[in-house]
């Protein structure tokens, strides 16, 4: 039975007063105990019905989930939306992201050299170089706490298919540049692989605003909430949850997370630690009744996740080159990330007897930094991409000129004049037969003077024999194709879509004899001067935030046929013959 001033449930208790418990010797112990509350202030750790420990955790479970400093006695309440100051230091796991050396978000850390976040926090704020990540962290005021860490970040994963409009899959990894050490108050957290019930009591802790449109705190604050089913989450915001997400708080407001608190743990309590159930994504108002807090819900993302970080070091070769700055470059990765408007993919449909393309949009400014205009005597005619500082990738068909011919790199508007347009040296190209389309739809440019690598020209990755497509990988296609099926100019600005791949034998069953399965790729939808079809228009995949180039755009439907999908090169069996003239690719 229980009643409003009495609760039954789960404490672990860790030693942690001067040299009684040392890390990483945890002592710890489960006991049921019945716990009095005085103004829902938290004393220790709880879980109505815990959490069943997750299986098959990682190589840190010694040392996951475990917290060493707990709270003592009561303190006067800070709250965070009904919650209070932290013991400092009680909630290892927590991490403060700092985007310009400005508080933006929280996360939760995973491993030495991972924190886990929410996606929304870098959409606008993608550049890696401009995040750092502060573990160990208390007081933001305290520029010289004992336990703090810090460290760059490398690299930032959001999800593929996050959507800015309905916040679905909000999750995000940041990779540090230097690996944090693990110490008493520096521990990773496991994410459960066991949803937590309704009902249960979990924890969300972060730096985040303690009244609604308020300002961030400057100590960590922490606040238990409950969790809801996900009947009871989809009445409080119909038509606006889906299965990547989850509520916790209460029907009554008055416990929640806030504005700063973003991308910040939510933890549960799994017997004998504490297990990573959601991160923090989205709600209405802070606390407010009947709007509890929406969290990503991890238990989704195990799979995601461990591939992300297992994946990380799938690169077909060092994949560094020097900038005109002296600094380094990572192919596939550009400083601008590719903004999406819709998760969706290209296609054609019929408004009033009408064909038109759905889902194409306009780039966002250096998205595609290996992107290239290939033009003769100013007037651009096919698209090539950057490779190397030295050579474009292009279709044969192009027919590419040396010396006549001019490459524009950094460019996505071909009004554009500040650009880097450098004439074409030489062009290389595999012995033809006389088909149409031609057998080696392949040409290889050198450029008479190496390109400017920067934030907006930048080399794409090309994938070797290893590395296999498939549908695990987001693909896509950019360049200044048609948008229209009847539009007689091809537009200025640069236009990308999300592509489908598409079975090879159902391809070949729409195209017949001219597609070869041995050498081409088809994806949906996109043509030949139609429908984001601009001849040589690369096929883009990518995996953990790297894109390779798998395809050059050979031929499509000139009428938007949905039916017949964009057919393209396949690189991969063009290598061996790349590498003979590009030699440190």
């Amino acid at each position: 039975m229980f009643d409003s001033s009495h609760i039954s449930f789960l404490l672990w208790f860790g030693l942690h007063q001067s040299g009684a418990a040392k890390f990483p010797n945890l002592k710890n112990e489960v006991l049921s105990a019945t716990v009095t509350f005085s103004q829902n202030r938290i004393v220790s750790d709880v879980s109505v019905g815990p959490l069943p420990c997750s299986s098959g955790r990682s190589k840190y479970e010694d040392l996951a989930g475990r917290r060493v400093f707990l709270p003592e006695e009561e303190e006067p309440e800070t709250r965070i939306i009904g919650g209070q100051e932290a013991e400092p230091h009680s909630w290892p796991w927590q991490a403060c992201l700092y985007y310009s050396d400005m508080v933006a978000c929280g996360g939760a850390i995973l491993a030495p050299d991972w924190v886990i976040s929410a996606a929304h926090c870098f959409i606008m704020y993608r550049t890696p170089r401009l995040w750092k990540v502060m573990a160990g962290k208390h007081d933001l005021t305290d520029s010289h706490e004992e336990c703090q860490q810090v460290s760059q970040v490398s690299k930032i994963v959001t999800h593929e298919h996050y959507s800015e409009i309905t916040k679905a899959n909000d999750v995000a990894l940041v990779k540090l540049k230097v690996p944090l050490t693990f110490t008493n108050c520096v521990v990773p957290i496991d994410v459960t692989q066991q949803p937590p019930r309704p009902s249960m009591t979990c924890t969300v802790t972060g730096w985040g605003s303690t009244t609604e449109s308020g300002p961030h705190v400057e100590r960590l604050q922490e606040v238990n909430v409950t969790v809801m089913s996900q009947s009871e989450c989809a009445q409080y915001y119909p038509g606006e949850v889906d299965s990547s997400m989850m509520c916790a708080g209460k029907p009554k407001g008055g416990a929640d997370a806030c504005q700063g608190d973003s991308g910040g743990p939510l933890s549960c309590f799994c017997g004998d630690r504490y297990e990573l159930a959601g991160v923090v994504s989205w709600g209405v108002g802070c606390g407010r009744p009947k709007k509890p807090g929406v969290y990503t819900n991890l238990t989704r993302y195990v799979n995601w996740i461990n591939s992300v970080m297992e994946d990380d070091a799938l690169q077909i070769r060092s994949n560094t080159m020097e900038t005109h700055t002296g600094s380094l470059v990572l192919c596939g990765q550009p400083e601008i990330h590719p903004c999406w408007q819709s998760s969706d993919y290209a296609q054609v449909v019929q408004v009033q007897h009408k064909l038109r393309v759905e889902n194409i949009q306009s780039a966002c400014p250096h998205s595609w930094p290996w992107q290239v205009s290939l033009q003769a005597h100013g007037r651009h005619y096919c698209t090539g991409t950057l490779i190397h500082h030295d050579w474009v990738l292009a279709a044969y068909h192009c027919n590419t000129r040396a010396k006549t011919d001019t490459v524009v790199l950094g460019v996505d508007n071909l009004e554009i004049t500040d650009v880097q347009e450098i004439p074409v040296k030489a062009v290389y190209t595999l012995s033809q037969n006389d088909y149409s389309p031609p057998i080696h739809d392949v040409a290889l440019i050198r450029l008479l003077r190496p390109a400017r690598i920067g934030a907006t020209v930048a080399p794409v990755c090309l994938p070797n024999a290893n590395i296999k497509l498939n549908d695990s990988w987001d693909c896509a296609t950019a360049g200044w194709g048609t948008t229209k099926v009847a539009m007689y100019k091809d537009p200025e600005v640069l236009h990308q879509a999300r592509l489908r791949l598409v079975d090879e034998m159902a391809c070949h069953r729409r195209w017949g004899d001219d597609l070869n399965v041995e050498r081409h790729l088809c994806a949906s939808a996109a043509g030949s001067q139609s429908c984001m079809g601009i001849s040589g228009a690369p096929l883009l995949c990518q995996k953990n935030g790297t894109y390779y180039l798998f395809g050059l755009l050979t031929w499509g439907s000139r009428h938007c046929d949905s039916s017949r999908p964009a057919v393209y090169t396949k690189l991969a069996d063009y290598h061996s013959w790349i590498g003979e003239f590009v030699k440190d690719l």
